[in-house]
């Protein structure tokens, strides 16, 4: 309609079905970390366009499961935490494996 391409409108989609709760909570933080990986801004509070603030607590919306956050950490600053901790980049889980698109 508007003679536009790119990545979004050609090639193959790709997607997994999230079957264990681990997967889960580490996709959430690789969503919530991908501004902050992106060069775009120097704290993940900064980036309007996330609902990362909800899960810290920093801002009411109603684009977030409170329950499910509860689930997994005790605080708001355990998950805050939890994001900030980049060792998952360097060492991925061995159960996380089986998740990742091929190359």
């Amino acid at each position: 309609m508007y003679n536009r391409t790119g990545t979004l409108f050609e090639g193959p989609f790709k997607s997994i079905h999230i079957d264990k709760d681990n997967y889960l909570i580490h996709l959430c933080r690789y969503i919530h970390r991908n501004p902050l990986e992106a060069d775009l801004v120097n704290n993940l509070t900064e980036w309007l366009f996330s609902n990362y603030p909800e899960w810290i607590g920093k801002r009411s919306g109603r684009l977030v499961d409170l329950a499910l956050i509860k689930t997994y950490f005790m605080t708001a600053e355990s998950y805050r935490e939890f994001v900030l901790d980049c060792s998952i980049d360097k060492k991925k889980p061995d159960d996380l494996s089986n998740y990742l698109f091929d190359q």
